[in-house]
């Protein structure tokens, strides 16, 4: 079984409705769910602007249906520092001041939806040692960000995307080759990557994804879950991620791991699964 999670990033009060609107009515349709990360204030003009219950009903339905599930995308996504600074809107500060945004948007995003919220993405998928204590201690199930990995001991699930719409739909057959070692894939999509957005840097439209839903749920041996059922089932420690991710990186072993997917299961695992089906 290869599990599958779409992780749509950026909704607020001032995000493309009519692109999240798209591809709610996908997902209901195809009896699919998503992770939606929500930002729950926004910088408008130098004024900060919180995601209002009007402007978040339709996202509240569709989490209340179980379509979507909510996860808190940082406080406000601003870059803490202009270019060439790496962006990050959390790494770097003192842990008390990342919990106390992390307090904040927690609540708000509570309030708003009426459930708690157990899964955060770090904007920029930017994050450190502080922000995981921080989310630990206000009782985070995961933390969502990219495929490096912070070394850590605790008892939050780590769960790294692993690829972007450009890669559907190739990426199957690699994870294929691993299905013995228990694939996972964490798919991201922005508001930029559909065509109704208006972005010239589109790379499918409403009616793509929708059909890509469509050959999805016609294969039986893929699963779609949200990010929170990954928390739940997934085993692998992050050091095991830190594994992956160095094999990956690797010019001698990167042909024995898969580098659009994550393995739930030690690396041998992957190796047998890799020779078996290689």
């Amino acid at each position: 079984m290869i599990r599958l999670a779409f992780r749509f990033d950026d909704p607020s009060e001032t995000s493309n409705q009519l692109v999240e609107a798209g591809i709610i009515d996908a997902l209901r349709r195809h009896r699919a769910s998503a992770t939606f990360a929500v930002i729950p204030f926004r910088m408008v003009e130098g004024v900060r602007i919180a995601l209002s219950a009007a402007r978040a009903k339709p996202l509240v339905e569709a989490a209340r249906e179980g379509i979507i599930e909510i996860a808190l995308h940082g406080h406000t996504h601003q870059r803490r520092f202009p270019e060439p600074a790496t962006p990050t809107e959390f790494a770097g500060r003192c842990e008390n001041e990342q919990r106390s945004l992390i307090e904040e948007g927690r609540g708000h995003l509570e309030n708003i939806f009426g459930r708690r919220i157990t899964g955060f993405v770090p904007p920029y998928n930017s994050y450190d040692h502080g922000t995981l204590t921080a989310l630990e201690s206000n009782d985070f199930r995961y933390l969502s960000a990219g495929t490096t990995q912070q070394d850590y001991q605790g008892t939050l699930k780590s769960i790294p995307l692993t690829a972007r719409l450009t890669d559907l739909p190739s990426l199957f057959d690699e994870a294929r080759l691993y299905q013995n070692a228990y694939p996972v894939i964490v798919i991201v999509m922005h508001h930029y990557d559909f065509a109704e957005s208006g972005s010239p840097n589109a790379v499918t439209d409403l009616p793509g994804f929708e059909r890509a839903l469509e050959l999805i749920q016609a294969d039986k041996s893929i699963h779609i879950v949200t990010l929170d059922t990954l928390a739940s089932g997934i085993r692998s420690s992050v050091r095991q991620l830190i594994s992956h991710h160095h094999w990956a990186q690797s010019r001698i072993l990167r042909t024995l791991v898969p580098r659009k997917c994550f393995l739930d299961a030690p690396l041998w695992h992957s190796v047998l699964s890799r020779l078996v089906h290689g």
